[in-house]
């Protein structure tokens, strides 16, 4: 596993729950809003995971589990072993993802790896729409592969949320209803506010809507047993 970045406690991350946090190095998305912009290109890792795994190990009795996020942690081709591991000393593990890799989410489910899936939805399911969000090109068939892992996560029944971040410039409440349509039998869906991030370069091209108007939104919505949540 290549690990960045890593927070040894937090009581944010994972819903209910105190976990340590890890952030895995390299991405193949490029979203133009990114909080983590250091962590999206490939290379060596500057935390050993023997040290991650010490700490959780001595600490097991005070963590819940352990939340795995990036970057994106699908492209680790080590994960499930390194997982594994971590529930070798009975910890919970929380997996956040952009579900561009299907296969290796479905093979975690299967294995029951993970205990809570938390998946990035980038816009409306439409080409134009997803790369526009996800800064790079999007086809037909990568659009499955989203689909697919939506469908894997929902079918899973293992606790999940997705989630999008509402940038105004990227994001309309019409590409919102699309994403619902494709939601509709997810248990949580969370409208994140967009917020610039410091390491965001071009911070000034993009705004957020305000949070009345997004609570505005969500109650006008009919969403059956989905949960459609706004968070700032």
């Amino acid at each position: 596993m290549q690990i960045s970045g890593w927070i040894r406690q937090s009581l944010m991350d994972y819903p209910g729950k105190i976990a340590s946090v890890v952030f895995t190095q390299g991405c193949n998305f490029r979203c133009p809003y990114c909080h983590n912009p250091e962590l999206i290109g490939f290379g060596e890792g500057a935390i050993p995971e023997d040290v991650v795994l010490a700490h959780l190990d001595k600490n097991r009795f005070l963590l819940d589990g352990l939340v795995i996020t990036g970057g994106e942690p699908t492209m680790q081709p080590d994960l499930c072993v390194f997982i594994r591991q971590v529930k070798d000393l009975g910890l919970f593990v929380k997996l956040d993802t952009n579900g561009s890799h299907p296969k290796i989410l479905l093979q975690l489910l299967n294995e029951h790896l993970v205990d809570y899936v938390a998946m990035d939805v980038k816009s409306a399911l439409k080409e134009k729409d997803y790369a526009a969000a996800a800064g790079v090109v999007f086809s037909s068939r990568k659009l499955e592969q989203i689909r697919r892992s939506v469908r894997y996560i929902v079918r899973s029944g293992v606790d999940h949320e997705f989630r999008t971040t509402v940038c105004r410039e990227l994001i309309s409440f019409d590409h919102i209803r699309g994403i619902l349509s494709e939601l509709k039998d997810a248990q949580r869906y969370f409208l994140q506010q967009y917020r610039p991030g410091e390491k965001q370069d071009d911070a000034e091209n993009y705004s957020a809507y305000p949070i009345d108007v997004m609570t505005d939104f969500v109650r006008q919505q009919s969403t059956g047993k989905l949960r459609l949540i706004v968070r700032e």
